[in-house]
């Protein structure tokens, strides 16, 4: 039994009850002439689909196969977008049956018997609720920027840690983290969301069902079968206002866009503030694998292969301090001979050569390769490129494009009036060999 604990062993329960209810929901809606009963009915088996893409979310999560080498991390973001998407069509269902029952009128049997239903239905319901509403499954719509994002694994198999400590690999070494309870959820926590709403609109459907049937039963008022589909509408408001933040951040995760709190032109900046050594950031693009679970990639320039293995851990660090945890760096290197020979003795500023440019890559596609090539990669050279400037004021030389304003060594710019600066920059990667001859 310890193989169901923690959310599997809820999620179980619920969808036991619901397929039980939904039976005899069906029953006897058909026997009443129910449409809302049959309508809440048919609500549950939704429930039904949405409890079971949970189930199985949870337990693919954490498995890796060879074909998917971040496992199945995104199974629950793609579960709690199915449970939306399914919520909003529930919704148009809903909406185009109250709007028939507007011009139709249905009369309802047995009015006492759909009490009893409703208020069984409802029981069952709040037991759901209580059920999957366990550590706050309700929280997951918002996501307050500023905060650093809490490193959490993905969809644990076997219960709930949420108290515990996380671990998290960053570098080849294991850190450990506490666990901190803030808006921003794992995609677990948002797949359980997505089951919650559903329960939550079944129990709501339930409080329709009852309201409908204690005015029919107990008041002779002239419009009292125009209740149900009034009701039913309310109901779709409802619905709508509490699944959409649940549609647009599971959207927005599958779109891989940069996640809320992170400011990507701030990080870029702060990197060449805080790094010394770091000349220049491009092809930086940052996406949010499910959850908490921040990735990121750059490119970035330094002098050579000694000087990036000095930075190299300053640079993960500094990452790991903005909340991204899983980094891929693509180090280009800068001879630092060529910087001297623009440096000069003093230092200058001088505009290089559109070979060396702020966002363009080191190593290109080869000469002989045609133009597709170009297409695939994501770091493109084109000529709409600033070009970069070599600064020295004094703390070695920097790499800064060449529209920001920068210090400059007037006695250097004296000296160098009457030079121009003829060679480009040399970009390379060092052999192994030639970093041993460093």
């Amino acid at each position: 039994m310890a193989k169901f604990d923690g959310k599997k062993c809820r999620l179980l329960t619920v969808m036991s009850l619901t397929v039980f209810f939904f039976f005899v929901e069906i029953i006897v809606g058909y026997f009443t002439n129910s449409m809302a009963l049959v309508a809440d009915s048919f609500h549950m088996l939704g429930d039904v689909a949405a409890l079971v893409i949970s189930f199985l979310s949870i337990k693919m999560s954490p498995k890796k196969w060879s074909k998917n080498t971040f496992g199945w991390a995104r199974a629950e973001v793609l579960g709690a977008l199915v449970n939306a998407v399914f919520l909003v069509a529930l919704c148009f269902s809903i909406t185009v049956e109250a709007c028939k029952r507007f011009i139709e009128v249905e009369h309802i049997h047995e009015p006492e018997l759909l009490i009893i239903v409703g208020v069984i239905g409802l029981l069952v319901n709040l037991l759901g609720l209580c059920l999957l509403h366990k550590h706050g499954g309700g929280h997951i719509g918002h996501s307050h920027g500023g905060g650093l994002s809490q490193a959490k694994q993905i969809g644990d198999s076997a219960d709930d840690n949420e108290n515990k400590s996380f671990m998290y690999q960053q570098n080849g070494a294991t850190a450990k983290k506490p666990a901190h309870h803030g808006h921003s959820h794992d995609s677990t926590q948002m797949n359980m969301r997505g089951a919650f709403l559903h329960v939550l609109s079944d129990a709501l459907g339930s409080v329709v069902v009852i309201i409908s049937a204690v005015i029919v039963k107990y008041t002779d008022w002239e419009y009292k079968l125009y209740m149900d589909p009034a009701l039913s509408i309310l109901l779709v408001i409802l619905i709508l206002k509490s699944v959409w933040p649940l549609l647009r951040e599971s959207a927005l995760i599958l779109l891989q866009t940069v996640p809320t709190h992170i400011q990507v032109d701030a990080i870029q900046r702060r990197l060449l503030e805080k790094v010394d050594g770091v000349l220049a950031v491009h092809e930086f693009h940052v996406w949010q694998l499910a959850g908490d679970r921040i990735i990121a990639s750059a490119h970035i320039r330094c002098r050579n292969l000694s000087e990036y293995m000095k930075i190299a851990e300053r640079v993960k660090e500094f990452f790991h301090n903005e909340g991204i945890h899983s980094t891929t760096i693509q180090p280009e290197f800068v001879e630092l001979e060529a910087l001297n020979s623009f440096s000069g003795s003093d230092g200058f500023s001088n505009s290089l050569n559109g070979s060396a440019t702020q966002d363009c890559c080191a190593l290109d596609c080869p000469t002989t390769d045609e133009a597709s090539c170009i297409k695939a990669t994501c770091c493109q050279n084109n000529n709409n490129i600033k070009p970069l400037v070599v600064i020295d004021s004094g703390l070695g030389p920097r790499v800064m494009p060449d529209d920001v304003e920068h210090p400059t060594n007037p006695a250097a710019e004296e000296s160098t009036s009457g030079q121009m600066a003829t060679d480009a920059l040399l970009l390379h990667h060092p052999s192994p060999s030639e970093d041993k001859e460093e």
